[in-house]
């Protein structure tokens, strides 16, 4: 297994103010205030300069997801596998890079056409969070001793079993359980698990997106951040896209909210770590243990 954790993400935004009110005051995440000459606006979690991107731009969707490899060979020997085997990849330049606050990165598109930044060296800034509704932890790290990304994203993969292939062959990712959600018409969910305890850091859902992530998610400490942060998502108005629920597969207690521009995301707690010597992939049928009503935009009361 070569990738790390799914390290941060890109998203454009045609009202990146709406989306930083947005990720400070219904999340809790932190602006970062950096500088950047095409406007783009940050939002930190943790001691990383950023795990999210806000770009400005004439259409709301994701533009690119960063996965972290452990070093730079790590990160060369899958670059040169990728070349080997017929797929474009692009280096990005070191004034890219910079950008983005990491030593090297490359990109490709896996076979479903999302935008992948294969990146190694995090650059760090040890800054504490400072959250601005007072989130003492985003879960991030376990037990001090490893990086396990800023969370998850879901992301559409029609041609479902040829992108499986590709994250498990190339990108180093690992099997965690498949999900054909009741309802669904045989529509199904690969979660993939990268090299930390997170139950699922990439998951594949076989079906197309118009925004080009079915959701993101973040991870606080305790029910309580959950019960806050709903609160404030009530008050400011927020589109719920799911009442309080437990999921049956990764155990995460969660809402699902809608952010500015129509991107969905997770906000959850005690999600399932694993230890992946012994594990066996599952399948399920069911999403959920309890909760977890499903309103999407459009949907009929």
């Amino acid at each position: 297994m070569s990738v790390s954790a799914v390290g941060y993400l890109r998203i454009a935004s045609t009202d990146t103010t709406a989306w930083m009110d947005f990720g400070t005051g219904v999340l809790g995440l932190m602006d970062a205030q950096r500088e950047d000459d095409a406007g783009a606006r940050f939002l930190r979690m943790d001691d990383h300069p950023f795990r999210f991107m806000i770009e400005p731009a004439d259409a709301d969707k994701l533009i690119a997801t960063g996965l972290e490899f452990p070093n730079e060979a790590a990160w060369r020997s899958t670059i040169a596998a990728l070349e080997d085997a017929g797929h474009s990849v692009e280096a990005g330049s070191p004034e890219e890079a910079q950008r983005r606050c990491v030593s090297a990165f490359s990109t490709v598109q896996d076979p479903a056409g999302n935008t992948l930044e294969l990146y190694w060296g995090r650059k760090l800034d040890y800054v504490p969070l400072a959250s601005p509704t007072g989130v003492e932890r985003f879960v991030t790290t376990y037990q001090q001793s490893g990086d396990m990304g800023f969370g998850h994203a879901v992301l559409p993969a029609p041609n479902v079993e040829e992108c499986v292939d590709f994250y498990t062959q190339f990108i180093g990712t690992g099997l965690t359980d498949t999900l054909y959600p009741p309802g669904l018409d045989g529509l199904q969910i690969k979660f993939m698990h990268a090299n930390n305890p997170r139950q699922h850091s990439v998951a594949l859902f076989s079906g197309p997106h118009p925004a080009g992530i079915v959701h993101m998610m973040v991870e606080v400490q305790t029910l309580d951040e959950v019960g806050l942060a709903m609160k404030r998502a009530q008050q400011a108005g927020v589109h719920f896209l799911a009442t309080l629920g437990r999921h049956v597969n990764d155990n995460m207690c969660s809402i699902y909210i809608l952010a500015p521009g129509g991107i969905a995301v997770e906000y959850g707690y005690d999600g399932l770590l694993i230890d992946w010597e012994n594990y066996v992939p599952t399948v399920s049928v069911e999403g959920d243990l309890w909760g977890h009503a499903y309103n999407f935009p459009g949907m009929s009361e």
